[in-house]
């Protein structure tokens, strides 16, 4: 607090104010707004002052800012950031046998032929057989994914809120194969077997609900730390399932097609495979994260979020999925908006 020059109930425009913190503002509220000059509180509407206007404006926001947050509420918020996926379901794409979609297709001669005919045109002195290495990729991994939200918060107390949440995340999982053939033997120059790398590629679309329960810590008008735990209820689906030769991505060879009509015979009408590739899950979730209370109805808030999490869980649509636990992770940011700012009092 500093000292000001007052005389005849007016003070000079160089007097200084102490300011108070919100819980001031908060509790002061009832009693008008004012600032406290040469250890008098003054109130604007009886100085005509600039400066006991201008302390009390600012205070005045403050409290909105501080005082907007606490109340009981909802509010609503978009989210964006990226999902790093457990390895652990990833090797359902590796194109082994026990997986339901699997590089055993190709032992339908009508799907075969087609990527043999374009191998030989790439190399003309392989052999007229081929087959598969039985050598898959066990450690397969997918690629970070943009993690995407909108959800809802309800304030019920000072500290607490419940938290409901839809978030959406596709996935990527490239994958490798080896196919081996032998060489056309010629008495004049030995030909090599030719063996290469071909290339799989699937998306697999997840779908997560989340609802929890939180804390909010309010000792800072602006920044306020939170937590929040909770069950969380999944549901995935393969978008697709591709096999790449010669890395031609214009003319990719559709698995899950293949996988529908296994028997597939030109002319001949078969009955298809109508298992639909996806399935639930369920687990838990913990969220951590603080508010930037910038606004009284707008905040950002970065999180960060852990899932231990069940996913596949149909024997029949997921054969070879695994079901286990995983952890997933997710570092984010949300834009959130209170019903302050739809003129709640």
């Amino acid at each position: 607090m500093a000292s000001a020059q007052c005389r005849g109930g007016s003070c000079s425009s160089t007097a200084m104010y102490k300011r108070e913190g919100p819980q001031w503002a908060k509790n002061d509220k009832k009693q008008g707004k004012g600032i406290y000059l040469d250890s008098t509180y003054v109130y604007p509407e009886h100085s005509n002052n600039r400066f006991v206007h201008a302390a009390a404006d600012d205070e005045e926001e403050e409290f909105k800012r501080f005082d907007s947050w606490e109340k009981k509420g909802l509010e609503m918020y978009f989210g964006g950031g990226i999902y790093f996926a457990s390895k652990k379901t990833a090797n359902f794409y590796n194109g082994a046998p026990e997986n339901e979609i699997n590089l055993n297709l190709f032992n339908n001669e009508f799907y075969w032929r087609p990527v043999f005919e374009l191998l030989k045109r790439a190399y003309p002195y392989i052999g007229d057989s081929a087959n598969i290495r039985q050598d898959y990729n066990y450690e397969s991994r997918y690629q970070i994914a943009m993690d995407i939200a909108v959800g809802f918060k309800y304030r019920f107390h000072k500290n607490f809120f419940f938290d409901l949440s839809y978030s959406f995340r596709r996935l990527t999982c490239s994958n490798r194969f080896i196919f081996d053939f032998p060489a056309i033997p010629d008495a004049n120059k030995e030909n090599p077997p030719y063996s290469k790398w071909q290339d799989i590629v699937a998306r697999e679309d997840r779908h997560y609900i989340d609802l929890s329960v939180g804390y909010i810590l309010q000792k800072h008008s602006i920044v306020k730390p939170f937590v929040s735990l909770g069950v969380q209820f999944t549901y995935i689906r393969i978008k697709d399932f591709h096999a790449i030769f010669e890395g031609d991505e214009r003319q990719p060879v559709d698995l899950l097609k293949m996988a529908r009509y296994p028997d597939y015979i030109p002319g001949v009408m078969d009955m298809p495979n109508y298992v639909d590739w996806a399935g639930p899950g369920y687990g838990f979730s913990l969220v951590a994260g603080f508010k930037i209370a910038f606004h009284p109805a707008v905040s950002l808030d970065p999180i960060f979020q852990l899932s231990v999490t069940t996913l596949g869980n149909n024997k029949i649509n997921l054969q070879g999925f695994n079901t286990n636990f995983c952890f997933n992770y997710v570092a984010g940011i949300r834009l959130v908006l209170n019903d302050a700012l739809f003129g709640r009092k």
